[in-house]
């Protein structure tokens, strides 16, 4: 048996696992759900949150890549060159082939790019089942609010002193250095989600941030906010002040889903934000 080492079969074998792995992690990342819901929620799939599932996608693509080259132009560039010269050499027989592989390409390309169906549907089922990991129960007030020191929370929501609310978690035994600390810092030290402080913040407020049956349920996603506003009989000014209110920028001719889909928000989520500015 030889012990010599074959970089040919390492190549191939590594394309094959790095091929399986980037498949694995895009459907994870597919069905995964946005940013918002991940760090408030502290979502983990097989132990790994979403950005660490980002990174393992990212990673496996530049190792795929590299894998790609080396099998090109380091082992097989020879037979490629001798293929490209004799077929240059002769005329293409394999014309229709070879148009129809670049009109599926360019489908598919301007397709995504325009939201045209069937990929904008396909894109709308990601999006829905993303969505569907957030327990209503525990959603944030606002997008993001993990990102907000205790001190924020503490005035801004929950109308009270810093003080107060560290005591609350000290009494739980929480650890806190301060009320600057950021409210996903404390949950991270503390082995908890942002979410799970909050609803020991407020535990007679478990409805916090559950979305309204209310006109949330209008197809107001791919409505502008001229129409939303006129719908709900207020000035698009002022639907505009209100989501600023929540450091949310909007203009006038952006559709709902389009803010939604910047903010990593569902469109419901700013119809309720808009109802209850009103």
């Amino acid at each position: 048996m030889s012990n010599r080492f074959h970089f040919r079969s390492f190549v191939a074998f590594g394309l094959f696992f790095a091929i399986v792995w980037l498949l694995v992690s895009g459907t994870v990342l597919y069905v995964s759900p946005p940013g918002r819901i991940a760090h408030w929620q502290h979502w983990l799939l097989l132990g790994l949150s979403k950005e660490q599932w980002q990174a393992q996608h990212t990673l496996f693509s530049y190792f795929f890549i590299l894998l790609t080259i080396w099998h090109i132009f380091f082992l097989n560039w020879r037979n490629l060159w001798s293929y490209v010269k004799l077929k240059s050499s002769s005329q293409m027989r394999k014309k229709k082939e070879f148009a129809f592989a670049v009109l599926v390409f360019l489908g598919v390309l301007m397709g995504t790019h325009l939201q045209l169906p069937p990929f904008s549907s396909f894109y709308d089922l990601g999006e829905t089942i993303g969505f569907s990991w957030e327990e209503k129960q525990k959603a944030a007030p606002i997008p993001h609010m993990e990102n907000l020191s205790l001190d924020e929370v503490a005035q801004k929501y929950l109308k009270q002193e810093a003080e107060e609310l560290i005591e609350t978690l000290r009494v739980v035994g929480i650890q806190v250095e301060g009320k600057e600390q950021l409210l996903k810092d404390v949950a991270q030290k503390n082995g908890k989600s942002p979410a799970q402080l909050y609803a020991i913040l407020v535990p007679a407020q478990g409805h916090v941030g559950q979305p309204r049956q209310g006109g949330s349920g209008k197809g107001y996603g791919r409505m502008t906010i001229e129409e939303v506003a006129a719908d709900m009989g207020l000035e698009p000014e002022t639907v505009i002040s209100t989501l600023k209110a929540h450091q949310i920028q909007a203009s006038p001719s952006q559709s709902l889903k389009e803010i939604a889909s910047e903010y990593h928000m569902h469109p419901s989520e700013l119809v309720k934000l808009i109802e209850e500015g009103k």
